[in-house]
């Protein structure tokens, strides 16, 4: 039963029960309050008084002024009495909305995404909020114009940090920053000011340096970056000189970086000895990149990658995942978000694959150290997979679609024999344990699992023997609802 239908089934016996009922205990109707939609939440409560105080704070906790463009109309009072329970605030985009904010009881939040235009009056209300909140605050959206002035207008992150004298530090984690100039010094004093980051995103930001500026902060706690090659290597647009910003990263772990341009910044050569003064550690990259960029990168910038995350699959990016076949351990497309891999139907699939079946089984057929294969929008053939074995037997997470595979009552029987199969395996090896049989060769006889799989080709069996091999997969998803398997 899906979450929403739990709850208003859960909602109507709640409505409908006396007060000494189960359902009334605090505990429960706290846990249910952090999973109910707004629409739900409101609904449990009009319940009783109890249930009112449990579920205001699930009614308050997220702030969306793009949904919820009636919150302008909300009296002051009720801000000052609630403003406590809000947690993250999104979409503010106008005066308006941030003065409805503009209160002190607002001092929690822990996310924040905010559009900030070139008015001085806007950036200090965002200013004042920011200051309130500096030593809640974890995740950080701020999205701005760029405007072209002599001196820039730079916007005062100073505003991040806790106040003067506090004891208190920035728990600030997560940073996206965008379309906001700032000076290479002010740069460097937001990452000092924030020891807890972990991970930025930056996009077009002018990074202005001055003729001579102070030695670039370093910080060693931010492991990802998220940001186009343009901005990693000419952020400044009025000098092609200044250092790249990868001197302020020696600990960083994770690359996402793309280029709309049709040629790379500098040339691969270069990009590489950068990453190699500043960047030592990396060794995860994912690169949204024409081909022609992509496989360069690969083979020419960054060396001994353990996870790549490409947008798509030609032969020469293949061939170029494969130079690092010796310490490859995931290999993705894209980042799918739990909403594509839990959608009810099997969704589309890639409207023109640049890479043949063949040529994707090189990769788990060569990565011997592969743990995670992600493919989720490229078809292959079953002829294609039993052709050569995998080599990665290590796997433990396949996100795959096969031919023939085509419909959720097939993808879901292929599923559920594939776990018999593995607990009957399991079973027979515990009870004969000199006599188990290994499902990469012949089944011997007497063992019902090995006959059933080596006898059988419907397609959904083949997918079950093939995934049955790997003793450490416990994620697969073959079109439809990803199943989790103990190991």
């Amino acid at each position: 039963m899906g979450h929403n239908r739990f709850l208003h089934c859960f909602l109507l016996i709640a409505m409908s029960s006396t007060k000494d009922h189960p359902l009334f205990i605090p505990e429960l109707s706290l846990h249910i309050s952090r999973f109910v939609t707004l629409k739900d939440a409101t609904a449990c409560a009009q319940v009783c008084k109890a249930w009112n105080d449990a579920f205001t704070s699930a009614i308050w906790h997220t702030i969306d002024f793009k949904v919820q463009s009636k919150f302008l109309g909300v009296d002051a009072a009720l801000v000052k009495k609630h403003g406590h329970h809000i947690r993250i605030v999104k979409g503010i985009e106008s005066t308006p909305q941030l003065l409805a904010l503009h209160h002190s009881s607002i001092c929690r939040l822990r996310g924040l995404a905010i559009t900030i235009p070139p008015h001085p009056q806007f950036r200090a209300y965002c200013g004042d909020i920011l200051r309130q909140n500096a030593t809640s605050i974890l995740n950080l959206e701020m999205r701005g114009k760029i405007i072209v002035s002599d001196p820039p207008l730079c916007f005062p992150f100073d505003a991040i940090s806790p106040s003067t004298g506090s004891q208190a530090t920035s728990r600030l984690s997560v940073l996206k920053i965008r379309d906001l100039p700032i000076t290479r010094d002010g740069f460097s004093s937001l990452l000092r000011m924030c020891p807890s980051l972990t991970r930025l995103n930056i996009r077009r930001i002018a990074i202005y340096s001055a003729s001579c500026f102070a030695e670039p902060y370093q910080h060693t706690g931010i492991t990802e970056l998220v940001a186009p090659l343009k901005q990693i290597f000419r952020s400044d647009p009025n000098s092609g000189d200044t250092p790249s910003i990868l001197v302020h990263f020696p600990g960083l772990v994770a690359l996402h970086t793309w280029c709309s341009e049709s040629s790379p910044p500098m040339s691969f050569g270069e990009m590489k000895d950068q990453f190699a003064q500043h960047c030592p550690l990396i060794k995860a990259v994912g690169i949204d990149t024409p081909a022609t960029i992509t496989a360069p990168l690969l083979t020419k910038t960054f060396q001994t990658m353990t996870r790549i995350i490409v947008d798509e699959m030609s032969p020469e990016i293949i061939t170029a995942i494969l130079t690092h076949q010796e310490t490859l351990a995931d290999v993705i497309t894209f980042h799918a978000s739990d909403d594509f891999y839990e959608q009810e139907g099997i969704p589309p699939l890639a409207s023109k694959p640049l890479a043949s079946g063949r040529e994707l089984q090189l990769i788990p057929q060569t990565c011997s150290r592969l743990t995670t294969l992600e493919l989720p929008t490229l078809q292959q053939d079953m002829d294609d997979i039993e052709s050569t074995a995998w080599s990665c037997t290590q796997l433990e997470e396949l996100y795959i679609r096969i031919r023939g595979l085509d419909t959720k009552d097939m993808v879901d029987r292929a599923i559920h024999l594939w776990v018999d199969y593995r607990e009957e395996k399991r079973k027979n090896r515990k009870e004969n344990p000199e006599n188990c049989s290994d499902l990469n060769s012949s089944g011997t006889q007497g063992d019902i699992v090995a006959d059933t799989l080596h006898n059988s080709d419907s397609v959904e069996e083949r997918v079950a023997r093939h995934l049955v091999r790997f003793e450490k997969l416990k994620k697969v998803w073959l079109g439809h609802t990803i199943k989790c398997v103990q190991v």
